[in-house]
This record gives C-alpha cells, sequence and structure tokens, in this order.
C-alpha cells in the first residue's frame, strides 16, 4: 500500500469523518526507497533460559505447591462462568479466560483475551481479519499488529494472547479460515512467528494454534494425514512458532491420525505422539499445552502432553486430585510426576514474561530476570493509545486491500464522477464478524465506506442500497391504534412492577426519552401495508448493561443484552434474528445516527444497537401487530424502541434506477462468514453471497451496462466466495473484514488515495466443482469403504493443498482458479528484470533481481519465489509441482527502479523423510522462479542447488536436515532462541517492566 493525494478529498467530519493519513495527522509515508513500515528488529520475545522450564525459580514454587494449588493451574475457566472446581473470577473483564493463582507465592490469577483486537468489556481497536491482513505479504505488518494488540491488551489487564492461528486453509469454506493465515506453510509460518515477537514483546504471552491438522473437520471423525504431508504442511508453522519462542500453544479439538508414525487416531489433546514425541520431545519445546475450550477428553491427556485444560473436568479436584495427592490411596507417581512438569511449565514462562511477584519469593531462590508482579494489585484504570490504534488499523486495512479484477481501468474512480452506493456492508461497516475480536470503538465504526466515500467526492455519491437492513421508521399514516383506522399510531402498554398505563405513539422512531430501565412495554394495533410483496420488519434498541459498581472493571459495563423483543404478525409470533448479526455484532455502532436512529453516548465497546428483523411476504392491507421489549433494570443506556420496515422489490428497483443514471455503481457484498462451524457437519463447498446479493450485483449490472455505465463491486469475505457474475462486472476489490477503520480505508482504495498492494494468500476456486474435493469425498465428511471398521476423512491430496493441487497431476481437467494465490493487481504495473539466482553454501539459494515501478503511481510490490522438484530425492519422498520458498514487499515510488535480494533457505528446499524421519535437502537443478502471483511468473531459471557444507548440531531441538547427497554432511535449522548461561536473562525489549512498570492486571506499581 503506497498512498497519493487525489483532488477532492475532505477532511471535515470530526470524529465521524473519513480517516485518511491526512485528515488523521499521521505521520507522513517515508520516502521512495526508505522502508515505510517501522524496523521489527526490537520486537522479540524474551530469551528462554538454557535449562528452562527448571529455573532455581521454578523448582522452589513447584517444591512448595499442594497437589491443590497446582490444579490451580492447570485448570482454566471461561471469565464469566464458575470455574470446574465452583471458582468464579472474581473480578471478570468479560474477558475469555481465567486461571487462578497462589498468592501465598506471588504466583498472579492471570487472565487471557482473543488476538484479533481485545475482546473484553471495554473498548479496544478493531484490526482487519487475519487472513485479509496476510494479503500484505509484509512481516513488519504483523510485527506491529501483534505489539497493538499486545500493548492494548496490556493496558486492559490481559495476561496472555489466544494466537495467532497458524492452521493452514484447506476447507475452503471453514468459518476459522477468516483467523488463519494462508493455504501455503511458508506463508503461515513467516507471517504468524512475526505476530508473536510482536505480541511477545510488550509482555504479553501468544498462544499458538492449533496443533494439529485442523481445518474445521468433524472433530469425532479420525482424520489420516499422510506424515509428510503433515510435517511440511501442517506442523511446520506450529514448529516455527517454537522456534519464534511461543509461551504456549493449543491443540485443537480434531481427530487424527500421522500415517505411518502413530497407531491409531486420537484426539488432538489426548495424542502423545503428537505433544509430547514431536512438539516437547523432537522440537524441544518449554513451554506448556492447553486444550481448547472444552477439547479435553480423559484425566490421562496429562500424559499424553497436555498440560492444562479449559472448560472440562478431567484435571478437576475430583479427577486428577486423587492421582497426585501423595496422601490418596489413588496416587499415581506417573500422574504426579507429569503434574510437576505441567506446572513447572507453566511457571516457567510466567517466569520468563515477568509475572511473577518475587515479593513473596527468598531472595536465594528469585530469577534474575526483574518480576513486576503484583498479587494485591486492583487497579482498573485503562489506558488504551486510541490515536495508536487507529493509525495501524488504518494502515493494515489498507495493506489488505486486493485488487482482483479492474477491466479498462475502472479503479480507481474519479472523484468528480457520480456514483450510486449499494448493498448492506456500504452503510453498516462490517469490521468483522465472530466474537473473538474487538469491535473497536464506535465513533471510529461509524464511519462506514459510504460516509467516507462522501468526504472525498462530496455529494457526486449517493446511496441507493437495494438490500436495506437498516430500514425506515414505520411512518404514522402506515400504524392505525383500531381496525377501523380513526386513531394513527400503535397503542402502548406500559408496566411498571404491577402498575399498567396505556398511551398512543404516533411512530416508534427510536426517539423516546419516557422509556424505563425495568419496565416492560407493548405497542398493539395495525400495520397498513401499501401493497402486495416480500417486507423486511426490524425492531432495534440499544445493547448493553451497566450495574453501577464502578469499582470493578470498566465500571461493570457489560456485553449482556439488555432487552427482549418481540412481534407478532395476525396473531402469529414471529422470530426475530439479527440479519446482519454477522456483518457487525449489536448492529449498530454506538453513535449511529443513520436512518434516523438517535445518537448516544456510550461507554465501551458493546453499547451499540440491537438489531432483530423478519422477512414477511405480506399482503396489501392492514395486519394486526404486536409488538414487546423488555429493557433490563440496568440498562446500560436510556432505553428506546424502534419499530422499521423495508419493502425488498422497491429496494431494489431504486437500486436499478440509480444504476442508470449514475457514472458507476458501487455494490457493497459481504458474505456474512455463513459457511461451516467447529468440528461439526463441515463441507468442501466454496462460501457463497447470499442470494438477493448476487441477485442485486446482476440486477444493477444489466441497469447500468444497459446505460453505459460502469460496476465495481467491493467484496468483505472471510475467505474465498463464488462470484458467478464476476464475468460481467468492471472492478472487483476484496476489502475482506477490515476492522474499525474499514470505512476509511476502503473508500481510500477506491479514490486512489491508497494504492491497493494486498495479494492472495489463498487461492479462490471458481467453484464447488473444480477444487481437491470435488469427486473425492473421502477428504471432507470422510468414507467408510467395505472392510474399514470406521468412517474415516482421508488427507489424501498429500502435499498439494491450494495453488500446489491446481498444478498437480491430479488435476487432469486443467482447472484454473478464478483468482490464483498470490494474485493482486494495482494502479501501477512493474517490470521485473536484471535477474540471478545462484546456489550458496549453506544449502540455500540466493535471488537478485530488480523491480521498477513502470506506472505513474507510488505502489509496493511483493515477488514471490517459486521452486519446482528436485530429481535427487530418494524414492518414496512426494514433492509438490511448485511452492513458494521466499517473498518480499518492496515500496517504489512511480518510475523507481529497486534491487531485490531474497535468501532461500535450505529449509524451504528440502522435504520429510518418512522412513527417516528427517529432512532431506533437495539438491540437483532446481527450476526457480520469480512471479507476481503463482499464476503470472516473470523471470526463471535453474540452479544446481548444492549440498550444505555446514554441520551444525540443532540446538533448538527442530530435526536437522539432511542432503539427498549421502556425502554430505546436515545442515543446521533456525532454533528456538536461548541463551547458553542458565538464567542469565533479561526482559524483553519493549516489556512492561521497561515501561516503568506500568504494565496492566495485578503488576506491582
Amino acid at each position: 500500500m503506497r498512498r497519493r493525494t487525489t483532488p477532492g478529498r475532505t477532511a471535515c467530519l470530526g470524529l465521524m469523518a473519513a480517516v485518511s493519513a491526512t485528515t488523521l495527522g499521521l505521520a507522513p509515508q517515508a520516502s521512495a526507497g526508505t522502508a515505510a513500515s517501522s524496523d521489527p528488529a526490537g520486537l522479540r520475545s524474551p530469551a528462554i533460559a538454557a535449562n528452562a522450564p527448571h529455573t532455581r525459580t521454578v523448582d522452589w514454587l513447584v517444591s512448595r505447591m499442594t497437589p491443590t494449588e497446582e490444579l490451580d493451574l492447570m485448570e482454566g475457566s471461561w471469565a464469566d462462568k464458575t470455574n470446574i472446581d465452583g471458582t468464579l473470577d472474581p473480578d471478570t473483564h468479560d474477558q475469555a479466560g481465567y486461571v487462578r493463582g497462589v498468592a501465598r507465592l506471588g504466583i498472579p490469577e492471570t487472565r487471557h483475551a482473543d488476538a484479533l483486537g481485545i475482546e473484553a468489556s471495554a473498548a479496544a481497536t478493531s484490526y482487519p481479519n487475519r487472513l485479509g491482513l496476510a494479503s500484505s505479504f509484509d512481516r513488519d505488518a504483523f510485527s506491529r499488529f501483534g505489539q497493538r494488540v499486545g500493548e492494548d491488551g496490556a493496558e486492559m489487564d490481559m495476561d496472555l494472547i489466544y494466537g495467532p492461528q497458524v492452521d493452514i486453509v484447506r476447507m475452503p469454506s471453514w468459518k476459522r479460515d477468516m483467523t488463519a493465515l494462508s493455504e501455503d506453510p511458508y506463508v503461515a509460518s513467516e507471517l504468524g512467528s512475526r505476530e508473536i515477537q510482536g505480541i511477545q514483546s510488550t509482555g504479553l504471552l501468544a498462544q499458538v494454534k492449533h496443533v494439529s491438522s485442523y481445518d474445521g473437520q468433524d472433530q469425532n471423525i479420525a482424520s489420516l494425514v499422510e506424515g509428510q504431508a503433515a510435517h511440511e504442511l501442517y506442523l511446520a508453522p506450529i514448529e516455527a512458532a517454537a522456534s519464534a519462542g511461543v509461551s504456549s500453544m493449543m491443540c485443537s479439538y480434531a481427530t487424527s491420525r500421522i500415517v505411518g508414525e502413530e497407531d491409531e487416531p486420537r484426539y488432538a489433546c489426548a495424542n502423545s505422539g503428537l505433544l509430547q514425541r514431536i512438539v516437547k520431545d523432537e522440537w524441544g519445546f518449554p513451554g506448556w499445552i492447553t486444550t481448547d475450550y472444552g477439547g479435553g477428553t480423559a484425566t490421562s491427556d496429562l500424559l499424553a502432553g497436555t498440560d492444562q485444560e479449559f472448560t472440562t473436568t478431567n484435571f478437576s479436584s475430583d479427577a486428577l486430585l486423587p492421582l497426585i495427592d501423595p496422601q490418596s490411596d489413588s496416587y499415581d507417581e506417573r500422574y504426579a510426576h507429569a503434574a510437576r512438569e505441567s506446572v513447572s511449565r507453566i511457571l516457567y514462562q510466567y517466569e520468563r514474561f515477568g509475572l511473577l511477584d518475587d515479593s513473596r519469593i527468598p531472595e536465594a531462590a528469585r530469577s534474575p530476570v526483574p518480576q513486576h508482579g503484583d498479587v494485591d494489585d486492583t487497579d482498573h484504570a485503562i489506558r488504551i493509545d486510541e490515536q495508536a490504534g487507529i493509525e495501524e488499523s488504518l494502515q493494515l486495512a489498507e495493506e489488505s486491500a486486493v485488487l482482483l479484477k479492474d477491466d479498462g481501468g475502472a479503479l480507481p474512480l474519479d472523484p468528480q464522477r457520480s456514483v450510486a452506493v449499494m448493498g448492506q456492508s456500504a452503510t453498516l461497516l462490517p469490521a468483522g464478524p465472530g466474537g473473538e475480536r474487538a469491535l473497536g470503538f464506535g465513533d471510529r465504526t461509524n464511519i462506514t465506506p459510504l460516509k467516507a466515500m462522501r468526504s472525498i467526492a462530496g455529494d457526486r455519491v449517493t446511496s441507493a442500497p437495494g438490500i436495506d437492513l437498516l430500514g425506515t421508521t414505520v411512518p404514522a399514516d402506515a400504524l392505525s391504534a383500531d381496525e377501523g383506522g380513526t386513531t394513527r399510531g400503535l397503542t402502548r402498554t406500559t408496566t411498571t412492577g404491577t402498575v399498567s398505563t396505556t398511551s398512543t405513539d404516533a411512530a416508534i422512531d427510536g426517539d423516546q426519552t419516557d422509556l424505563r430501565p425495568g419496565s416492560t412495554y407493548s405497542w398493539t394495533g395495525y400495520l397498513d401495508v401499501p401493497a402486495d410483496g416480500q417486507y423486511r420488519l426490524l425492531t432495534q434498541r440499544p445493547y448493553g448493561t451497566d450495574s453501577g459498581d464502578d469499582s470493578r472493571y470498566n465500571q461493570d459495563t457489560r456485553p449482556a443484552s439488555n432487552s427482549t423483543a418481540t412481534l407478532a404478525v395476525d396473531g402469529r409470533s414471529v422470530a426475530l434474528t439479527d440479519p446482519d448479526a454477522k456483518v457487525l455484532p449489536n448492529a449498530y455502532p454506538t453513535y449511529s445516527t443513520e436512518a434516523g436512529i438517535r445518537t448516544t453516548a456510550g461507554n465501551g465497546q458493546y453499547l451499540g444497537y440491537e438489531n432483530a428483523a423478519t422477512v414477511l411476504d405480506l399482503t396489501a392491507g392492514r395486519h394486526r401487530v404486536t409488538l414487546g421489549y423488555a429493557p433490563s433494570a440496568i440498562a446500560a443506556t436510556t432505553p428506546t424502541f424502534r419499530f422499521a420496515w423495508s419493502p425488498i422489490e422497491d429496494s431494489l428497483r431504486q437500486a436499478e434506477t440509480a444504476a442508470r443514471t449514475h457514472d458507476v455503481s458501487a455494490v457493497f457484498v459481504d458474505d456474512a462468514n455463513q459457511v461451516t462451524g467447529d468440528g461439526v457437519s463441515p463441507t468442501s463447498d466454496v462460501a457463497r453471497l447470499s442470494a438477493d446479493q448476487d441477485a442485486l450485483i446482476r440486477r444493477v449490472t444489466a441497469a447500468a451496462h444497459g446505460a453505459g455505465h460502469r460496476v465495481v463491486v467491493v467484496v468483505n469475505s472471510d475467505a474465498a466466495v463464488q462470484m458467478p457474475w464476476e464475468e460481467g462486472v468492471d472492478a472487483v476489490l476484496e476489502m475482506w473484514y477490515p476492522g474499525q477503520e474499514g470505512g476509511a480505508a476502503t473508500a481510500d482504495t477506491l479514490y486512489g488515495v491508497s494504492d491497493p498492494s494486498g495479494k492472495l494468500t489463498i487461492s479462490f476456486p471458481r467453484n464447488s466443482s473444480e477444487t481437491l474435493f470435488a469427486g473425492h469425498p473421502e477428504r471432507a465428511g470422510g468414507t467408510q469403504p467395505q472392510g474399514e471398521p470406521t468412517r474415516t476423512i482421508k488427507w489424501t491430496e498429500g502435499l498439494d493443498v491450494g495453488y500446489r493441487w491446481y498444478a498437480s497431476a491430479e488435476n487432469t481437467q486443467g482447472f484454473a482458479p478464478m483468482f490464483a494465490f498470490g494474485h493482486g493487481l494495482s494502479y501501477t504495473h512493474y517490470v521485473y528484470d536484471d535477474y540471478s539466482a545462484r546456489a550458496t553454501g549453506d544449502g540455500g539459494i540466493d535471488v537478485d533481481l530488480r523491480i521498477t515501478d513502470a506506472g505513474g503511481v507510488a505502489g509496493s510490490e511483493i515477488p514471490q519465489v517459486y521452486v519446482g522438484p528436485s530429481s535427487e530425492l530418494p524414492d518414496g519422498i512426494a514433492q509438490a509441482p511448485t511452492k513458494l520458498v521466499q517473498f518480499d514487499r518492496v515500496d517504489l515510488a512511480a518510475g523507481q527502479s529497486k534491487r531485490v535480494r531474497m535468501h532461500v533457505t535450505a529449509r524451504e528446499l528440502s522435504s520429510w523423510s518418512e522412513s527417516s524421519q528427517r529432512w532431506v535437502l533437495g539438491t540437483g537443478p532446481r527450476t526457480v522462479s520469480v512471479g507476481a502471483a503463482s499464476d503470472d511468473i516473470r523471470v526463471s531459471s535453474t540452479v544446481d542447488v548444492a549440498a550444505a557444507d555446514v554441520a551444525a548440531a540443532d540446538a533448538g531441538g527442530r530435526a536437522a536436515l539432511v542432503p539427498s547427497s549421502s556425502t554430505a554432511p546436515a545442515v543446521a535449522v533456525p532454533a528456538v532462541p536461548s541463551l547458553a548461561e542458565p538464567e542469565a536473562l533479561g526482559p524483553p525489549a519493549t516489556s512492561r517492566a521497561r515501561r516503568g512498570g506500568a504494565g496492566r492486571g495485578h503488576r506491582r506499581r
């Protein structure tokens, strides 16, 4: 992403303004030739002691803990629910997880939060979804992203972040794809490791997920994963996280077996071959492994390598305590030893990150790492750097933008031309779906794409939604209190305690000032429908509760619904659902004034509006309606209630009319995260937009093209979506779920203030019939051929996932993706030349080339290095026809050239040998190609990869590389950072200790 000025841009809406870098007062971009992002060299995890986890501090603590206290660290619970042993977080922040501490020994309780921004009951910055951010191919951006999330978490009393998620995107419609990184293991490894370093540089712990071979498959059906694919694809990003010094790992819900290495399938958290043999023994990982919530299976998970469980009872005082208490008749030394090891791993990471309160620890046992914990601390001050989050979220959203199609220069838009804006995600910013993320600051999420576009082009931008999820207030002349229609409005009945009163409201407009918390309200009367058709009927009301206890976190403002709403039509109750719940939780930004909704002040990210609706086929005439509303007695804001409607066909016709009369139609669509959930009913289908959105695009396209105008589609999706209309539109811009600054980022990209520079880290299939799953039911839901005892999911594609499958021999019909891995256009174009590639003595390859911005716009190009197979690998080792082994992100001014040098490591040129259980270097002639995408290769050559001439022991526990030539020695692999001298540690470079002890949550001041 490179920014440039565009005539017509304005900066004038204050907090409600569109937020380009200019209007925010951002520091100017670095000049061409200089890296625009910060140097991430200082963003690194704390070092690891050579004797970890058994430092003197840890050993002293463990020696003094009772068996019950050991369980306190081995059990985790939902923050807002009773712990499995009956304990509730005494100071819940509405974060995800809570783990008890041992105050007498200076061991703090810890709070865990999800990682796409901090989700707690106070406002925090919302960032783009991780798959979108990965499109930046920007290592530095991931370092900064991790740092910002870590800083926010520290200021919100969090201790551990559940992230990054580095699962390989295999199943195209799994809803968790949006929080993953790529279908390619190298991309996932590189970007995930940088996020870890960023988070942990702030003093918070990162927890990578998930171990392993997890893509939303049915968790109760065993996945059989070939050994080579398991190591090269699914374990590789987890191994990279271990090398980056991640504090802990989360095992998945999946049941799997590595074929050739394990005798039978097991749940991940019960799989000793995976957790103990590979992660802890082979990799030498000194951190701990915890279950996903509810992912534990039995108390014996402890012996398999699981150290901590969440929301199950396998490590409870009833189940595990008798096995580890020497006074118990059921005492089992195996379990007692394993429990001590688990507690040691947890405590070591607490020590490593300085969480302990060493005022409770004798001086002789204190850590050389400065400890800043304070188990008596009760400070709840929240000091989020909102401005820093705004700036970072905007830059990340703009770097995430992928221009998928641009025929005839339809983009960027000319601010002097008229634009009609359609679609639901233009007037409701789709910051990010789901619950594992921050919702953003209300005044920022209210900067919708429509508002931001108007800040650039003014009244040349008009709105014709086509699909209206807000609706307009049902007018008084469409409501009558009696069947004869003599009294306009609806009859309101107010019940407070046992007293009821009645009155008449002309319209239910959400502007009430006399509704009170704790009372109940109903409105009865008749709705006059003007014509036959489908109508969306909507009820809207505020959200959130506040107990008034200012001593609690965020003044005890909570994310709970403060109301219930009901609707009956013609005497029949109808189900109300949130039509945009997946697009924008709580439906309305805190400061919404769209469609006449009254502005509210709000306190915290949860005080937006709830939107509950139904779509009904109604005939023209009068229909009896009854509305109900019961605001909570501790509602955080003054209760209001709005009854709105949206005639569906009328909205579509208005959009068609606008398309005929405007130079460009910009249609905004989203997939609403309507894809496969976790572990149940998996589908290999590629996600689709809702039928009404596909219809909107087709109707608008026909109307616009019939009048000689253009159509641009802006897609907000969590992953790949089918686009049956793609060939008919002029441009497609993928903005993913772009976070709280997504409105401004979208407008800036559409108008060329920011050049789109993102590239896809996944393939976009054209349809569900052209993927590796088509014709292979065993790869998705599983099969049970005759003679097999159970149904299993067989990952028979091996290494050929994503772009590799399209290039594989199995793709006999020559299917090409709609948009290939690595694809992404720009408003400029780049020339690759002066290229060379040579083998290096360490078994790698150096690639050198020149890239020139040959257009008239500054931009950022992402050269990608691919290699072909080696002819010298032993029989039995599979190879993908092509694989990504390196990439870079190069910022260029218009007309500027830069030399780019990239090193491909021996590890990336190696394959996993199932027979020898080690990495084997693919020597001999290899095709080396550099391109702008996997299907857009610009330069290539053949390089004779040399056997490595350096033998190195693998200090980090990763298996050494073995060259395919038996005469050459092993090649080293980067190891987990460690220090030679036991316990010779220091704090992280930008840790909370370095910030003057201003860390959050039970920290000494």
